[in-house]
């Protein structure tokens, strides 16, 4: 079922990402948590991914589920490393968490608004991506370890 549902609505989908991915992440200010610990700045780079692609698909008409799937795929071809990759799709997942909860909010709120600003020829997503930076909660039990690192 699901798999219909993209294959029809992808082609009003993919103009919309396809036009506000660079912008966006071509733009992304990053938390001061993120230049401290860089598990954290994969963590956020990772929960902008998908919530660019879940409002895409969104914006196109997709169901949740659609958009999850979507966007879980998009997360994939990321490469962020399985420990980072857990904790997004967590995070999008409807965690128990309250932090979790609130960064999902966050996320789609905010890239929601700055996907309607580019397609609707606003440049300037600058104000958008400082608001998501300053209300990003760092996500729990990542360590370079998990992520990686030494």
């Amino acid at each position: 079922m699901i798999a219909i549902e993209v294959f029809r609505k992808k082609k009003i989908m993919a103009p919309v990402l396809d036009r506000c991915w660079q912008p966006i992440t071509g733009t992304i200010v990053y938390p001061e948590v993120g230049s401290q610990q860089p598990e954290q700045k994969l963590a956020y780079f990772g929960m902008v991914a998908y919530a660019i692609v879940y409002e895409s698909a969104a914006s196109a008409g997709m169901s949740s589920s659609a958009a999850h799937y979507l966007a879980r795929l998009q997360l994939g071809k990321c490469s962020l490393g399985a420990a980072v990759t857990g904790v997004v799709e967590s995070t999008f997942s409807g965690s128990e968490k309250e932090d979790d909860r609130a960064n999902a909010e966050l996320f789609r709120g905010k890239i929601g608004r700055m996907i309607a600003a580019v397609m609707a020829g606003e440049g300037d997503i600058g104000s958008l991506q400082r608001q998501l930076a300053a209300g990003y909660r760092a996500v729990e039990g990542l360590s370079p370890s998990r992520c990686g690192g030494q």
